[in-house]
């Protein structure tokens, strides 16, 4: 018994493969893309947990820059994160003054897969957290 092809099978297939060579790299770029917004996400978190440090850090009794700095490398040190700025008003201070704030910035294309591919270097992740002074009436 002799098997019959279909006269359009082959040309099926050949639409087929055009449609995955299509819609292949569309998948696998919207996949990349939920990965760097999910990471964009959690460094996000690492830059407010070190700005909040910081100022914990700086609002404590005796409170330095050094140990303001001491806190927030040791927050971005795990995730790997370098090339921050880290600026607080602690050494502007008076005796009396019953706030300081810590802010952490961090250029994006230092926190990306991507780099420059998508703004990089044209916006920071940036967090400002303000505390009450202990100690300080």
């Amino acid at each position: 018994m002799k098997l019959m092809r279909h006269k359009h099978g082959l040309k099926r297939r050949g639409v087929a493969a055009v449609e995955a060579a299509i819609v292949a790299p569309l998948v696998v770029m919207a996949l990349l893309a939920m990965i760097e917004v999910g990471y964009s996400f959690m460094i996000r978190q690492t830059v407010t947990l070190a700005s909040r440090e910081g100022a914990r850090a700086a609002s404590m009794p005796g409170g330095t820059i050094t140990d303001v700095n001491a806190a927030v490398d040791a927050t971005m040190e795990g995730p790997g994160l370098t090339g921050y700025t880290v600026t607080s008003n602690l050494e502007a201070l008076a005796e009396t003054d019953t706030e300081v704030w810590v802010s952490v910035s961090l250029p994006f294309d230092r926190a990306s897969f991507t780099g420059n591919f998508l703004g990089g270097g044209s916006f920071n992740i940036a967090s400002t957290t303000t505390m009450r002074r202990e100690g300080v009436n």
